[in-house]
């Protein structure tokens, strides 16, 4: 075929937009098929060893190397435990029965997840008993790192009598322990980070008034004051008779019911006094006939403080006739009152006390000298200070009288002409006290007394006096500091436990709802922080009334922020408490999935979406649903539904978003294929335009022979 100028035009922009396409395709699919297989961290194996509790599992590590390995129950890794190992490529577990899921974890923060599952099913599963009558066993599974208990296991949880029956607790007691010779040296030469033991409990199930108690012996009720207090707290027990009277009441610090010859308090009386420290205490009735009542009521005493409250700084200012007085109270209970005298006598809670609950307070006063005094809401006072107002003048005595830092040691000792000064702090805060030699000197504003959050190194702390003319001198302390820094405090809990339900709880996660029985008086809330500087302060009603209760935990960092987690607690007209926390149905538009309620993960193809309709419904009622935000979305977004049943307990079901991966074939295909329509289209349009089209193999020859040809020429 004859070629013009018009078509060698036409073929070379075929031929162009021919190689720019597979350049940019070849260049972007190789590089999304190198990026999904550039693994150096995996789990390589996981399987049953010993034939019964623990699992081996194998890994390989790239360039950083593995510092642990998580297992979980659910395909969760927020729910996992993590379990130290570090460069370990094997690693030994055991584990009780049920479906386990692991990852490895590298040193530069990399997860690996195991593609498969493990299910043991050949190791220890707990017996709990329900509807028991009469005498027999329950059998209990769990986990030792030294021979004991890792945690306590209540028999309330293991048997259950059936209606018209109570337990004897006399008679519920451990009679097989697996690992009672068990300890910490022996467990580590097995070579598995936890243990699987259990327990086999004995207990007895008699007649609801028969045996062990008269008809309608109970307690009623305990309770005691929630006010601060620097002593001992009154208990009031009330109690209810039956068949005979009460003869004497127990108290104890457990849960665990006492026999006829423990250390009973003689008392006939349906009302009883006792005076007990911080704690929780249990409490039963007996009566002349023996019998001993078949509950307890547990009361916890809080709220007492014996620590006295302390005077940081007392400023005077001889200019504007008054003292500024500075406290703090590390107890809990908080400032309650201030006492200033002209004489040094110590006063007691029936003096004229200043009431003020302010860590900062400011009173008129004369020239002249003083001491202070400073008490919390508990009553206690503190140690006095002195401060001297003197007549105004005009001077120029800027120095300092004395400087001191509380729990620390000033390198050299303070002299008011050394200005220089070094200190090694064990604490994140360091308490400045500092006082003037001439009353009408001040000290400039925020380099005063005060309170410093330390960084991690050395820190540079500036006191800076100003005299009755403006001049100004600085005191500078170096105060080193290895320990955390507070600019990194947290204000997130760590762990919230109840003593009601089975509350799965996030650190994330700020609001919570749950049910709790009827017969549950008081919610004890145990809160712990992240951060052992922080302070919680905990806010719960003190009787739970029928149908919704709000309960805050309030989290201070050291750094001043905060976070506030709220529950929502509602208590039923009934003590049947749900734990169903699964789906009755996951749906979404737009795509057919196969929903089965103990699957908890999906995975879909986004497409090109951004955003997701996704519709949940729990099978009870009662559970409470929440969606992840299903908008903006990406091929890396997660979507999580948590199911979270009346008890507190949550279950996670995952959609993961993914766009199809293509394979090299088709990328062969898809460059084959264009290359097939350019030819087509290149063929039409010549053809339009009146060409006639044929191939000439004999030119294809010649142009080889001549490439050749020519190469060997230039050789």
């Amino acid at each position: 075929m004859k070629m013009t100028k018009n078509k060698n035009i036409i073929v070379s922009i075929l031929f162009v937009v021919l190689v720019i396409i597979g350049t940019v395709s070849i260049t972007v699919f190789s590089r999304d098929v190198h990026e999904s297989y550039a693994l150096d961290l995996r789990i390589t194996n996981a399987q049953i060893a010993n034939g019964s509790d623990v699992v081996s599992i194998r890994a390989t590590a790239g360039a950083a190397p593995i510092v642990g390995y998580y297992v979980g129950t659910s395909d969760n890794i927020n729910s996992a435990t993590f379990y130290p190992a570090r460069n370990q490529n094997t690693y030994s577990v055991s584990l009780i029965n049920g479906t386990y899921h692991f990852w490895v974890k590298d040193g530069a923060g990399k997860v690996a997840k195991y593609a498969q599952t493990i299910t043991i099913s050949k190791s220890c599963s707990s017996d709990f008993v329900s509807n028991a009558k009469g005498d027999g066993t329950s059998k209990h599974c769990y986990y030792t790192s030294d021979g004991k208990y890792l945690e306590e296991t209540k028999s309330e949880q293991l048997i259950t009598c059936a209606n018209g029956y109570q337990r004897d607790q006399s008679k519920t007691t451990v009679i097989e322990n697996s690992c009672a010779s068990l300890d910490a040296t022996s467990i580590r030469n097995m070579g598995v980070s936890k243990k699987v033991c259990y327990q086999i409990w004995s207990y007895s199930c008699v007649p609801t008034g028969g045996g062990n108690a008269g008809d309608a012996l109970s307690v009623l009720n305990a309770t005691t004051s929630n006010d601060w207090t620097n002593g001992n707290k009154e208990i009031v027990v009330t109690a209810k008779k039956g068949s005979a009277n009460i003869a004497g009441y127990y108290i104890s610090t457990n849960s665990n019911r006492p026999d006829g010859g423990a250390n009973w308090n003689a008392s006939n009386s349906t009302t009883w006094t006792t005076s007990q420290g911080a704690g929780t205490y249990y409490i039963w009735v007996k009566d002349e006939s023996g019998h001993i009542s078949s509950n307890y009521k547990s009361v916890t005493v809080s709220k007492i403080e014996t620590a006295a409250p302390h005077i940081d700084s007392v400023i005077p200012s001889s200019i504007n006739k008054n003292l500024t007085i500075n406290a703090s109270d590390e107890g809990g209970s908080g400032i309650a009152g201030y006492y200033i005298s002209s004489e040094n006598s110590a006063p007691n809670l029936s003096s004229d006390w200043n009431n003020s609950n302010a860590n900062s307070y400011t009173i008129e006063k004369e020239p002249g000298t003083y001491y202070i005094w400073v008490k919390d809401v508990a009553g206690n006072i503190s140690a006095g200070k002195t401060a001297t107002i003197a007549t105004a003048n005009t001077t120029s005595n800027n120095s300092l009288a004395s400087l001191s830092i509380k729990d620390m040691e000033l390198t050299p000792e303070f002299n008011p002409d050394t200005t220089e000064y070094t200190a090694t702090a064990s604490v994140s805060k360091a308490v400045i006290d500092a006082t003037l030699q001439d009353s009408n000197a001040s000290f400039v504003k925020n380099f005063g007394p005060r309170t410093v959050n330390l960084k991690s190194g050395v820190n540079n702390v500036l006191i800076k006096v100003k005299n009755a003319k403006d001049e100004i001198k600085e005191y500078k302390i170096k105060i080193t500091y290895n320990g955390r820094a507070s600019n990194v405090a947290s204000a997130r809990l760590k762990s919230l436990t109840l003593n009601s339900g089975n509350l799965t709880f996030d650190p994330d996660i700020t609001e919570y709802r749950m049910y709790v029985p009827r017969s549950l008086e008081k919610l004890e809330v145990n809160a712990v922080a992240e951060d052992n500087n922080a302070e919680v302060k905990v806010e719960n009603p003190e009787t739970l009334e029928i149908g919704d209760n709000k309960v805050t935990i309030t989290v201070t960092a050291t750094d001043g922020t905060s976070t506030v987690y709220t529950l929502n607690i509602i208590k039923k007209e009934t003590d049947q408490i749900s734990t169903n926390n699964y789906l009755k149905s996951l749906t979404i538009t737009g795509y057919d999935i196969e929903f089965a309620r103990d699957v908890q993960e999906y995975k879909i193809s986004l497409g090109n979406r951004t955003y997701l309709n996704v519709n949940a419904v729990a099978e009870d009622s009662n559970a409470e649903v929440t969606i992840d935000n299903t908008k903006y979305l990406t091929k890396d977004s997660v979507v999580h539904v948590m199911v979270r049943a009346e008890d507190g307990s949550a279950r996670i079901y995952t959609i993961l978003l993914n766009k199809s991966k293509i394979t090299v074939w088709q990328i062969i295909l898809i460059i084959i294929g264009i290359i097939f329509l350019l030819l087509v289209i290149a063929y039409v349009v010549l053809k339009l335009m009146g060409y006639s089209i044929y191939i000439n193999f004999g030119v294809i020859k010649d142009f080889f022979i001549n490439l050749f040809r020519r190469n060997k020429d230039d050789d």
